[in-house]
């Protein structure tokens, strides 16, 4: 399972992403779990920052890491347990949508991605708000893509088309020859 999800990890451009959670149980029955961030220890980036070099690691493999175990603790031993998932939570979502809105590092953004600390600034502002909001942490649910239409090629007519007989149709209207039919230009062809 590693290899393939390093692999994945990989043709996405970053090992960053991805954490491995390893799953157990004790001779009493509990649940024993490791959470580990694929990566390992980035030290070829450590060393730039000693060095003062810009960095731009992406957490996020550690980071979620982090939150599992601290959710398995909380489970574990469940005194603020509420309050261990809201944090946890919160933390989650505001990592999350730093990388959904273009706040990433430059593993997963590209050259305009965010440095190390830029990162982490942005991340902390973020999860401050959402703290403050009193509100339970909550996941993200992208709003659902719109129907399109298939293509009329995939139905059985289109081979029966005439494309010659169509394109010199186009043409008549395509007055400017842009390759396009404007408004006007479609409201001549209806006209006739």
């Amino acid at each position: 399972g590693d290899m393939l999800t390093d692999e994945d990890a990989q043709v996405h451009r970053s090992p960053g992403f991805i954490t491995s959670n390893l799953i157990g149980k004790s001779a009493d029955g509990t649940l024993i779990k490791e959470f580990e961030a694929s990566h390992g220890t980035v030290a070829d980036l450590y060393k730039a920052h000693l060095r003062g070099e810009e960095t731009s690691m992406n957490p996020l493999g550690m980071v979620v890491a982090l939150l599992g175990a601290m959710d398995h603790a909380a489970t574990l031993h469940p005194d603020h347990k509420d309050e261990v998932f809201r944090w946890t939570g919160h933390v989650r979502e505001a990592v999350y949508a730093a990388f959904r809105e273009g706040r990433g590092t430059r593993d997963l953004c590209g050259p305009e991605g965010l440095t190390t600390e830029a990162f982490v600034e942005t991340v902390a502002a973020d999860l401050a708000g959402r703290m403050a909001s009193g509100e339970d942490a909550s996941v993200y649910v992208p709003e659902p893509a719109k129907a399109v239409a298939p293509s009329r090629k995939l139905s059985g007519l289109y081979d029966q088309v005439d494309s010659e007989a169509m394109k010199k149709f186009f043409d008549k209207f395509d007055v400017d020859s842009s390759g396009e039919i404007t408004f006007e230009e479609f409201v001549d062809m209806t006209l006739e």
